[in-house]
């Protein structure tokens, strides 16, 4: 009787639980964890049609090779690199087999390559190439590269949970979190497979641990609460680096962060001279290791903010096998590129950013004094931080102007927080209606996702990126022949051969083909051949190429087998019949 008792009290306590205790909480956190997931697959299943972007590949190809040789070397060879190589190796070899890499952080293309490795000790290769007209994406993309993307993506919203927490109250933090999951261009930035969802986890995670430390110090709390905590920070900032290079924009934000919190000049400045110091001595073998094959601690990141110039229009420094670099020149068109960048292409990227509507709640807040001192303290850290982050993007490409919503994660709650603010100000009265206005401002923030979710999905990598096509381009050399293409970062990772970037012009082909490295094909796409016939083909920097893009090859051209793919859209050339035999190489055209 007793046992029958205890049991209907344990029923009970169950039902209670879940009625009303932590079973309900559980409940909801499933739900929620549920409803999340299902919308990040949608996601992905409707936006991902495999990676379509220069970096995102030049960044898989690295970990690929990573994953096999245990070293920074590309497949992806630039003209312009293999000139620094020339000048700094014995014999001017340019090291076309073993070409190490000039432009990119090791630490995504290393994660990368732990993930390919452990794929492969499974048995299975991540890198088979899809078949047919619809496959489009590699196992390695699917598998690896997006679940990568998305876990920092998730465990940054959690950091963003419990910054609104800490910061402001366990609504706010809650609220701050799904507005972040909501966020048409957190998934975005994941499905790119570019490094920025990394990049963002960890100058979140150098902010949040500081102010974690500093509160703690502050507070009294044991000395391993605050010191743990400090270190981490130091830690996340250089993994951050080691990321990408433009966020070493953190530091200057973390030790003013640092500095106020910890009584400026009453012991602020040791702490920021600590991290400074600490910060550079993890960063140190880095900047050697580029120092000894490129002769520049940065490596050779300062060239490419001189490409898509007045002076070197699109990619035309990277095919220049001798580059012409002057200080005068290179300073006059810098400063036109960040005004061009600004004024022009960008104007809007900040102003936009998330929709707009939590940026300019974000930004109203730098008028506004909050009662908590650690609120306005990180809100100038943060500031300061995307303020460098946009000073120094300003001179660079697309992908690093993208770089500044690595902040995004701040903006929300301190948008989210002056909202409540904005709200209580107005003493509606009635709960329900200032519960509509919270809901509101989350369903406008959701508003591009919708948009970019609802039917028709018409998302396409081609022109020009078709894997099965890359691919077989690829399988017609075989691993130790190289290949010469206007797309070498593709051919890097579809095709998995050597790739040159088409040289600035046709004696620059026959220099590097005679005298450094034969070159077995030539791969023309819709990147060279739907450029503007007149400006650029006819009369332009491409003239030399026309008559071989037009099946016109000179007497004395060393490739002299021809066929063209997919509808005459891409042109291979040979020096020989590598298509009869081998692979068809256009054998699957690429859905129109």
């Amino acid at each position: 009787m007793a046992d029958k008792r205890s049991f209907e009290t344990t029923i009970h306590d169950v039902v209670y639980s879940v009625d009303t205790g932590s079973g309900l909480k559980v409940i909801r956190v499933a739900l929620y964890i549920l409803i999340l997931l299902i919308l990040v697959m949608i996601y992905t299943a409707t936006q991902f049609r495999g990676l379509n972007s220069e970096e995102a590949m030049d960044y898989a190809q690295l970990g690929r090779n990573m994953s096999i040789q245990n070293g920074m070397l590309t497949k992806v060879v630039r003209p312009l690199t293999m000139w620094k190589m020339q000048t700094l190796t014995p014999g001017e070899n340019p090291l076309i087999g073993a070409h190490p890499d000039m432009f990119n952080a090791p630490a995504y293309p290393a994660l990368l390559a732990t993930g390919f490795k452990a794929f492969d000790l499974l048995g299975a290769d991540p890198f088979t190439m899809p078949e047919g007209v619809r496959g489009v994406a590699m196992p390695a993309e699917q598998w690896i590269i997006l679940p990568l993307n998305h876990t920092f993506c998730l465990l940054s919203g959690l950091l963003v949970f419990f910054l609104g927490k800490r910061l402001f109250s366990h609504e706010i933090g809650f609220v701050s979190m799904t507005t972040y999951y909501l966020s048409n261009l957190v998934w975005q930035n994941s499905i790119s497979g570019l490094n920025i969802s990394m990049a963002g986890f960890f100058v979140l995670a150098s902010f949040f641990c500081m102010i974690t430390a500093t509160m703690n110090r502050r507070d009294g709390s044991h000395k391993a609460l605050w010191v743990t905590p400090y270190l981490l920070s130091i830690f996340s900032a250089a993994i951050a680096f080691y990321t990408r290079y433009i966020t070493i924009a953190v530091v200057p934000g973390v030790c003013l962060l640092v500095w106020l919190m910890c009584g400026r000049f009453r012991g602020g400045t040791r702490f920021v001279v600590v991290f400074v110091i600490l910060f550079t001595l993890l960063i140190t073998p880095w900047l050697y290791r580029n120092y000894k094959v490129s002769g520049n601690p940065a490596g050779m990141v300062g060239y490419t903010a001189l490409t898509e110039t007045a002076a070197y229009p699109d990619n035309s420094l990277h095919r220049d096998y001798h580059p012409e670099v002057s200080f005068g020149r290179s300073t006059k068109v810098l400063k036109e590129k960040w005004a061009n960048n600004y004024s022009g292409t960008y104007s809007t990227v900040i102003p936009s950013m998330g929709g707009g509507i939590l940026m300019g709640l974000f930004i109203a807040t730098f008028f506004y004094h909050f009662v908590r001192p650690q609120v306005n303290h990180l809100r100038w850290g943060v500031g300061v931080s995307l303020l460098t982050t946009a000073g120094l993007a300003g001179f660079f490409s697309e992908t690093s102007i993208q770089s500044i919503q690595v902040y995004w994660p701040f903006v929300i709650p301190y948008g989210i927080a002056f909202f409540y603010i904005l709200i209580d100000r107005l003493d509606l009265g009635v709960r329900l209606y200032n519960l509509w206005l919270k809901i509101l401002i989350v369903v406008l923030v959701f508003v591009p996702m919708f948009l970019t979710l609802a039917p028709p999905n018409n998302v396409r990598t081609y022109p020009p990126y078709h894997a099965p096509m890359i691919g077989r381009v690829g399988q017609m050399l075989n691993p130790r022949e190289v290949l010469c293409t206007d797309m070498p970062w593709a051919t890097a990772w579809y095709g998995d051969r050597v790739s040159i970037l088409v040289p600035k012009d046709l004696e620059q082909f026959y220099e590097i083909n005679d005298y450094k490295q034969y070159i077995s094909g030539l791969y023309f796409t819709t990147i060279t051949r739907n450029k503007p016939f007149v400006k650029q083909l006819l009369d332009g920097p491409e003239r030399s190429w026309l008559p071989i893009m037009s099946g016109r090859t000179p007497p004395d051209f060393p490739l002299k087998e021809i066929v063209a793919l997919n509808r005459q859209d891409q042109i291979f050339l040979s020096d020989r019949d590598r298509w009869s035999v081998g692979p068809a190489a256009g054998g699957a055209a690429p859905a129109q």
